[in-house]
């Protein structure tokens, strides 16, 4: 099972977040529950996000599939919150 995410690092990614939703989407929409699909975050926009989450905690996030316990895809904001919550604690 993999630790709780700390509130910082929980904020951080969904502001990285808020960078790549549709203009008619609320911020406040950006919850660990929302689809990418329902905030308007499309498979390129999941890359970008990707790349900047990489950078901002000096990681590297492999495919989903190369996870325990994870899919093939992102389409949760809760599955990027896991991945990268796993894999910060990790280098921690």
């Amino acid at each position: 099972m993999s630790e709780p995410i700390q509130e910082s690092t929980q904020k951080t990614i969904i502001d990285i977040l808020c960078k790549y939703i549709d203009e008619d989407v609320d911020a406040s929409q950006v919850t660990p529950e929302a689809s990418f699909e329902s905030l308007g975050i499309d498979s390129m926009d999941v890359v970008e996000i990707i790349f900047d989450l990489e950078e901002t905690f000096d990681i590297d996030i492999p495919d989903p599939g190369e996870i325990a316990n994870m899919d093939n895809s992102f389409s949760r904001v809760q599955d990027l919150l896991t991945i990268a919550n796993t894999i910060i604690t990790q280098k921690e």
